[in-house]
């Protein structure tokens, strides 16, 4: 009678030779997972600008993007019927949105609280019908300070993504 099968020596070396393959390739896998939480994450901020901006053209009127305390917490974006920057009752709730953790977004002066869009398409400051042009970038960063993304908006409106280096998200 022949028996089939691996002997306990078989199985060992095997295991072995598996493992030490997992070990080599769990860091790269690791990068990956985050590499791609932070594309993810910078994606969806950027749809969500994109949303206001198409909804502040299709509207007429202003669409503001706030954020819920900082950029990190998440964001809503929303009919500015005040033009206030600020959602108030009654106005219309579009979108809102948190972000994954372990993901930092770093704003420049322009654009720390709030993303608001006239009828025109166009970025302008709250605070007046029309208001001044609004310009910006957001830095999209993972928590231990990796390279990550910029995301460059111009005063016509237009949002536009680059990566950012780590000295960007220091």
């Amino acid at each position: 009678m022949t028996r089939q099968g691996f002997t306990l020596l078989e199985l060992l070396i095997t295991l072995t030779v598996l493992s030490v393959l997992l070990m080599m390739g769990l860091p790269s896998f690791t990068q990956w997972i985050h590499s791609t939480r932070l594309e993810a994450a910078t994606e969806a901020l950027s749809a969500s600008v994109q949303l206001a901006r198409s909804s502040a053209v299709m509207r007429n009127q202003r669409v503001t993007m706030r954020n819920l305390g900082n950029w990190a917490s998440g964001w809503e974006v929303f009919v500015d019927l005040d033009n206030d920057g600020a959602r108030g009752g009654g106005e219309p709730l579009l979108l809102s949105r948190g972000v994954q953790a372990g993901i930092r977004v770093i704003a420049n002066r322009p654009v720390r609280d709030y993303i608001s869009f006239v009828g025109t398409g166009e970025s302008r400051l709250a605070g007046a019908p029309l208001g001044g042009f609004q310009a910006g970038t957001l830095q999209v960063c993972a928590q231990d300070g990796e390279a990550g993304y910029a995301l460059i908006l111009a005063p016509g409106g237009r949002m536009r993504m680059k990566k950012a280096s780590a000295t960007h998200c220091a």
